[in-house]
């Protein structure tokens, strides 16, 4: 007869085994999206002769959520998430463009460029907004992330909605404002001929990524 403590113990492991087994079926049943051409992003700001827009539509990164995320709009209510997705996202510097090669190179100067060369974005909270829909309207958040940019990483708050273009391609939409001091970006204020122009210290930033699933993890 086996002594007890050894029966315990082999009952221990089997359990022990049957709940790593499921959570890590549970961890693999994932959705990965990856960036996908056709997005944007702008940044719109003020300055004291004029407002002004930047745009990239170099946008990198991945999605991955769990793979009974609610891409159907047809809901009357924006489900609750099973799982965090986890979403990063990457951005050049220099690809941000003005159509005025002398504003781009200030711009490119504040934000300190050749040092901090990308900025980034890491998902941290995301909950369903309680906010009135009707079926079809696109599915809205709100999220909460890490921003980092010129090398200042800060908390931004960041209301976005999802919907599904077609069966593999979603498209995530929402608008955020910041501060440039927050990430230690003095407000350009370039000497003109005519005197100085004065940057608004704050900008409004416009998000449409597009993002399609992938075979590969």
């Amino acid at each position: 007869m086996k002594p007890v403590h050894s029966i315990t113990i082999k009952a221990f492991t089997v359990a022990a085994a049957f709940i790593m087994g499921a959570i890590l079926t549970q961890a693999a049943d994932t959705t990965l999206y990856k960036a996908h051409p056709g997005g944007k992003i702008t940044i719109d700001g003020t300055s004291t002769i004029h407002d002004w827009t930047v745009e990239t539509r170099i946008i990198g990164g991945s999605m991955e959520i769990a793979s009974d995320f609610p891409v159907d709009t047809s809901v009357d209510k924006v489900p609750e998430l099973t799982e965090m997705p986890k979403v990063k996202a990457i951005i050049p510097v220099t690809t941000l463009k003005s159509g005025k090669s002398a504003m781009d190179d200030i711009m490119y100067d504040a934000m300190n460029s050749r040092t901090h060369r990308l900025i980034s974005y890491e998902l941290t909270k995301m909950a369903p907004a309680q906010t009135p829909r009707k079926s079809g309207d696109p599915l809205t958040y709100n999220t909460e992330g890490k921003l980092t940019v010129n090398g200042v990483t800060k908390e931004v708050q960041f209301p976005v909605s999802i919907k599904a273009k077609d069966d593999r391609i979603l498209e995530i939409t929402g608008k955020t404002t910041v501060k440039m001091t927050d990430f230690s970006i003095t407000p350009p204020a370039p000497k003109i001929a005519l005197g100085l122009i004065n940057t608004g210290d704050e900008v409004i930033i416009g998000l449409q990524w597009l993002v399609a699933k992938s075979d590969k993890k």
